[in-house]
């Protein structure tokens, strides 16, 4: 599997154990102790984790697609900037 889909499938499959939203600091964790990236091999992999949650959600900057398409995976749980990350649309 490519980088990319790797960290969106931690990401997802980290949020759905989380109860669909978490902190960036439990999703790190979470990621880190599931270890299926080889995290040392990236310089910072904490910036691949907001990098790949920025570029899927339309309330960022640098979300290229359209507001509700399939690659409008996440939101701000609470404003922006406070590192509270949930899956849009989540169902249980």
């Amino acid at each position: 599997m490519k980088a990319q889909g790797k960290w969106l499938e931690e990401i997802m499959h980290t949020l759905v154990s989380l109860n669909g939203k978490g902190t960036l600091e439990e999703i790190y964790s979470t990621i880190e102790k599931r270890n299926m990236i080889d995290l040392d091999s990236y310089v910072d992999w904490k910036s691949q984790i907001r990098k790949h949650i920025y570029l899927h959600s339309s309330d960022c900057d640098i979300f290229k697609g359209s507001i509700g398409d399939e690659h409008d995976l996440f939101y701000p749980v609470e404003e922006k900037g406070k590192g509270y990350w949930g899956i849009r649309n989540f169902h249980q």
